[in-house]
């Protein structure tokens, strides 16, 4: 007779479910728990092993050898199994299967646990049964890998490859143990997952006997040299003769099931519940991928939804029992938790309620606050010991620029029926930053996803006042990277806080390298990274915010505008929206598409809401919107955005921001009845343009639009406005790209040819700085590049340009190990109006230096006004000097005309004149030279000319 076989949990795993399960009702998937599975069975390596480099088969009667560990071998004594380590390019450990292993197999049926790391590279293959060509391609293979979770058989290479493959290219769950199967008879292949059939293909003409002799048969790598080794773990590989049943591999997959269901019931916490005031968060999901179910015995005292009705003020408690349903693949444990709810206490749920509230950022206030209007089952009103300062809605005006900080009491009253209990919380609002001109460039962005160093955001600076001239700073290295979440940012969008003087940096929660983009839109992130700093230097701690519905298959590309209108932030996104929340109803991405999304925030820590900005199927399978950004002009909202069909930004403005695109108004085609108003398609399409590869590229496809103006004095203009667009690898480019138009509304988008940006920069922002900013950046990431100079003093007269430095003594590199004297250094200064300089003003001058520097310049303008007239005496011109001294102190003033010179000494606050003659009956116009020194002298002199008109007598 053929042997039986049935399969085990490993000692580990089995002693603590056994003691779990005596408290926990486990319910089975079928009847008969003891159904085993029979024979076929040619190679076991259940990786029980807790030492060595040798995987035993325990197949009875198979003549198949052992599996050997090439590498550190790790065993997990624990859970059981093999530890896979991972690593590129097949580098991490691995285990050695025998050659041959397919031979004679036109049936076929590959069985095993398996644990994917969250930290698992993309590419990858947790089995693989085949051949290796010299240039290290893969040929005659068969492999499973979990992204995307598929099993593949080919009699040649990659082009022959045929796919037993899920609809929508569905990702096997990291971080949990999961049941893999795959079976083939004649031409059928199956795939299942945790003994649930997930796909099959009924054209598979390639057996594994197919194959031929296999000599590259591993578990843990890849048949491709260069794919990323399998990181993870694996238990119970089993491979038989014969296709399984489907009974059989729900059979094999119940020990899975069994122990997810039943530590996730273990893992239930709903804290306290001898005293229950307000409503249970009941989990739905447990860690192990299961789902959880609620039942109540009272639905008057608790609900299955956690609602909690609670006595009159007096009343007894009243009980209930709650019974969790843990659930996976139709294996179930039930846990019970005796619920005991308080009756009304008003007084002490007002107390509770108000020392809930939160207010972030009250010591430091510098634009509009959230105050919530609840906390738990209380109203909150609020009231403002200075409502001209902060408002009662959180509406805030900030002093004025120079003056205090102001603080103000805030004292919220919570409600709760008839009692109330209060709060004081005290604030200080920060003046007004000082008006300052941006006169550099800023551009955060990521690299790729070639490399788990690409998905991080680096920073890269303009050379001076150069919007088209760039450097990386950092060495090229990452200033943030994500600790939550999917531990990968991309798509960084930096904004200005509508005051000026805070920074939000936004980011994708996504690791592509990790999962690939396909799965990412699935069961991808709901959330957004949010940082905040007031210097684009110190930043927060990164905040990993829910801003997703449960329906939402991804969040991508987060930006944000300050709505004037609303006080507050539109922040907005791309997101697949699907039919159903739950985890486990099956979601096609090519069935659906990406809608553009909103809320609203004044803080970047609360949100409201999200809303569907735009909704429009585009043509095409999948194919929605995505990227949105937004610039005004005009009294206008100018929106850039994506069409998935065409791969390339439209644009369309509105005067109301948040109004939504839908269906039945969607002006793109042709609908009445939206705020938005179709403007351009396609931008910048049929363009060429050398790229940084120094190859010919047409513009025909683009992303991650970031639009800015130049800033004054930019050196390649400070008119009209530019557009940079990613045409990134995947679309044929080598990256951004950068255009420009005379006007968003003009629309004549150009792209700029004579341009230097960061080589591999991808979906990023431009944000023009300060000069202080573009400092602070360079002296924390780059110090070695920045190029200083001392300030230059000067001084001049009302309405007279006075000749600034050519060159300064400048330093690079200023402290650090680098320091370079440069000695003479050129100064290209900004222009100056004369019409600013008047009477005692102080005027600023801003100068580049070669590189990466600025140098101001302190012009002071003296209050001691000179002017030179001119009148007919004796039919000879003579010219009058009129000096008005405005200063504390005496002045000299020498004054140098065609009639000579003459010197007058005036006192503080007075006027003088002096007259004399040119013997001339005619004098053209000119101009007469000036000199203001300190009375009695010993002080720098102001020189300038003063203009006098011709006169003929």
């Amino acid at each position: 007779m053929p042997s039986r076989h049935r399969r085990r949990l490993f000692a580990g795993t089995a002693l603590a479910l056994a003691a779990l399960l005596s408290a926990f009702a486990t319910v089975p998937a079928n009847a008969d728990e003891t159904v085993s599975v029979p024979g076929g069975l040619i190679a076991r390596y259940a990786l029980d092993e807790t030492r060595g480099s040798t995987a035993a088969n325990s197949a009875p009667g198979s003549t198949i050898g052992a599996g050997v560990v090439e590498g550190t071998p790790q065993w997990d004594t624990v859970s059981g199994g093999f530890v896979f380590s991972g690593g590129p390019n097949g580098s991490g450990n691995a285990i050695r299967l025998p050659n041959d292993i397919n031979r004679g197999l036109t049936s076929i049926s590959v069985d095993f646990d398996v644990w994917i790391s969250p930290e698992q590279m993309n590419y990858y293959m947790i089995y693989a049964i085949g051949n290796r060509a010299p240039s290290g391609a893969g040929e005659r293979y068969l492999f499973g890998s979990g992204d995307s979770f598929h099993t593949v058989i080919t009699p040649g290479g990659q082009s022959q490859e045929i796919n037993i493959q899920p609809p929508g290219n569905p990702t096997l769950a990291r971080g949990v143990w999961k049941h893999m199967t795959y079976t083939q008879t004649g031409t059928t292949g199956v795939l299942y997952e945790d003994g649930v059939e997930r796909t099959r293909n009924t054209r598979v003409t390639t057996t594994p006997a197919d194959l031929g002799s296999t000599v590259l048969n591993y578990l843990g790598r890849s048949v491709y040299a260069w794919d990323p080794s399998f990181q993870g773990k694996l238990r119970d590989f089993r491979i038989y003769d014969r296709a399984l049943t489907a009974t059989e591999v729900t059979t094999l997959s119940t020990d899975v099931l069994t122990e997810a269901t039943t530590l996730d019931a273990a893992a239930i916490d709903l804290g306290d519940l001898s005293a229950v005031t307000q409503r249970l968060t009941l989990p739905v999901r447990g860690a192990n991928a299961t789902t959880i179910t609620w039942a109540t015995s009272n639905a008057a005292v608790v609900s299955a939804a956690g609602d909690v009705t609670r006595g009159a003020e007096g009343a007894a408690p009243a009980s209930a029992t709650l019974t969790a349903t843990v659930e996976r693949g139709g294996q179930m444990t039930q846990r019970t938790f005796l619920v005991t709810v308080s009756p009304r206490d008003d007084a002490a749920d007002a107390r509770q309620a108000v020392q809930a509230i939160a207010v972030p950022r009250l010591d430091d206030i510098r634009e509009n606050i959230t105050l919530p209007t609840r906390s738990g089952t209380a109203t909150v009103s609020w009231a403002s010991s200075m409502p001209d300062v902060i408002a009662v809605d959180g509406v805030v005006t900030r002093p004025a620029n120079g003056a205090a900080p102001v603080a103000v009491t805030l004292t919220a009253t919570a409600r709760v029926g008839a009692a109330t209990a209060t709060r004081s919380f005290p604030a200080t609002v920060i003046p007004a930053p000082p008006a300052d001109e941006t006169r550099a460039y800023l551009f955060p962005y990521f690299t790729g996803e070639g490399s788990p160093e690409d998905e991080k955001i680096r920073y890269a600076v303009s050379k001076g006042n150069n919007a088209l001239d760039w450097v990386t700073v950092n060495d090229d290295e990452p200033v943030l990277e994500s600790n939550l979440g999917e531990k990968g940012l991309r798509d960084p969008f930096v904004i200005r806080s509508h005051e000026g003087d805070r920074f939000y940096m936004l980011a994708t929660d996504l690791n592509a390298y990790r999962t690939g983009l396909d799965g990412s839109q699935v069961f991808g992130s709901r959330y957004i990274e949010v940082w905040e700093s007031t210097d684009l230097v110190t930043w927060s701690e990164q905040r990993h915010v829910l801003v997703s519905d449960a329906e939402a298959g991804n969040t991508w590309a987060p930006e944000a505008y300050y709505d004037e209108r609303r006080g507050e932030y539109v922040v907005f996104w791309a997101s697949n929206l699907y039919p159903s929340g739950s985890a486990d109803v099956p979601r096609d991405p090519w069935s659906n598409y990406n809608r553009m999304m909103y809320a609203t925030t004044r803080d970047f820590v609360t949100f409201s809401k999200p809303r569907v900005w735009i909704d429009e199927q585009q043509p095409g399978a999948g194919n929605g919107t995505i990227d949105s950004t937004v610039m005004a002009e005009d009294g206008w909202l100018y929106r850039f955005t994506v069409t998935e069909s065409s791969n390339i930004p439209r644009v369309d403005r509105t005067k109301d921001l948040t109004s939504p695109i839908t269906p039945s108004n969607n002006p793109w085609k042709g609908a009445q009845g939206s705020a938005w108003e179709p403007r351009q398609s396609a931008v910048g399409f049929g363009q060429t343009y050398t790229g940084t590869s120094g190859r010919s590229i047409f513009f025909d496809e683009g992303e991650g639009t970031s639009l800015f103006r130049p800033n004054t004095g930019d050196v390649n203009g400070d008119d009209g406005v530019y557009a940079f667009i990613d045409q990134a690898p995947y679309y044929g480019g080598d990256g951004y790209v950068p255009f420009k138009a005379s006007s968003l509304a003009a629309g004549d988008w150009t792209i700029v040819q004579d341009r230097n940006l960061p080589r591999s920069a991808r979906h990023g922002t431009v944000l023009p700085i300060t000069v202080r900013e573009y400092e602070a950046i360079l002296e924390r990431y780059q110090p070695d590049r920045l190029i200083s100079a001392a300030d230059v003093a000067v001084s001049t007269l009302p309405g007279v340009v006075p000749t600034l430095p050519e060159t300064v003594s400048a330093v690079q590199g200023r402290g650090t190990a680098s320091e370079r004297d440069l000695g003479p250094t050129a100064v290209a200064w900004e222009g100056l109006d004369a019409a600013s300089l008047t009477a005692g003003a102080t005027v600023t001058v801003r100068g580049t230096l070669a590189g990466h520097g600025f140098v101001e310049a302190r012009v002071d303008v003296r209050d001691v006004t000179v002017s030179v007239t001119s009148r007919c005496v004796a039919r000879k011109v003579s010219l009058v000097t009129q000096v008005r001294n405005g200063e504390d102190a005496p002045v000299t003033v020498e004054v140098v005309t065609p009639a000579g010179a003459r010197s007058l000494t005036v006192a503080p606050g007075a006027r003088s004149s002096v007259a004399s003659t040119t013997r001339m009956g005619s004098i053209a116009a000119g101009d007469a030279a000036v000199s203001v020194s300190p009375a009695g002298g010993g002080g720098t002199a102001t020189t300038g000319t003063v203009a006098y008109a011709g006169r003929t007598c």
